[in-house]
């Protein structure tokens, strides 16, 4: 994937060298331990080295990629440890923010419809033979769901904390696979919390999110266990 950028308008170029590589690394376009040589991304992406530079540095406090002494940069490794805290960070997160976004909803008629339009598109998805196309329907739905949360989220710190969370949640559901089975599973999961959310029950929506945190590792685990790649340190 290359792209030129004409001009950067409101957006620097090292912003858009930015948005372009974080979503290939979200993606798993560039996938974990992918070098990132200054020349490659230079031509990859039309930009000029400083640009690429300082998007480099921003990646890399951002945790998606790492800068090697005398290597240079590659996209980073994923290690079962890194998977195993950062569900364990999520599980203390997104159980009070689905919280706070039913509390919201009890309130806010624009936030119940949007719920209520998600709640129905899940329900379309279970309908829906199983299929690539599908499983993607919904990873898409899943991630739009998960964004409404953030939104109704009136902390503003735990707002934020969780999604700058989302990349490294992204990357992971690339790299475990698309499981039809576990499709199923969590379409049901994301009803559940749909319905406790609308039904205002803030303690039924948070346990549930909570189970779907726990089963979404569980399977990322037992996927990543089958198909090692080399950007995978699965003894870490």
């Amino acid at each position: 994937m290359s792209a030129a950028f004409p001009g950067a308008g409101a957006e620097s170029k090292a912003d858009l060298v930015h948005r372009q590589l974080k979503e290939e690394i979200e993606l798993g376009e560039l996938a974990p331990g992918t070098p990132l040589s200054e020349l490659w991304l230079v031509e990859r992406t039309g930009a000029s080295r400083t640009p690429v530079r300082e998007a480099l540095r921003r990646l890399a406090a951002e945790g998606l990629v790492d800068l090697v002494p005398r290597q240079g940069a590659r996209v980073s490794r994923v290690s079962l440890q890194s998977v195993r805290d950062l569900f364990d960070f999520r599980s203390l997160l997104e159980p009070a923010a689905i919280r706070q976004a039913t509390e919201a909803a009890a309130t806010d008629a624009e936030l119940r419809r949007v719920f209520t339009a998600m709640r129905s598109e899940f329900a379309r998805t279970v309908r829906r033979a199983p299929s690539q196309a599908r499983s993607r329907a919904f990873y898409e739905l899943a991630d739009r769901f998960d964004w409404a949360v953030i939104g109704a989220t009136r902390n503003e710190h735990l707002r934020r904390t969780i999604a700058e969370l989302r990349p490294h949640t992204a990357r992971l559901r690339n790299l475990s696979h698309v499981d039809p089975r576990r499709v199923e599973v969590s379409v049901a999961e994301h009803l559940r919390m749909c319905d406790a959310l609308l039904a205002g029950e803030a303690d039924e929506a948070a346990t549930a999110m909570a189970e779907h945190l726990t089963q979404s590792l569980a399977t990322i685990f037992r996927n990543l266990a089958r198909a090692p790649a080399d950007g995978l340190d699965l003894l870490g």
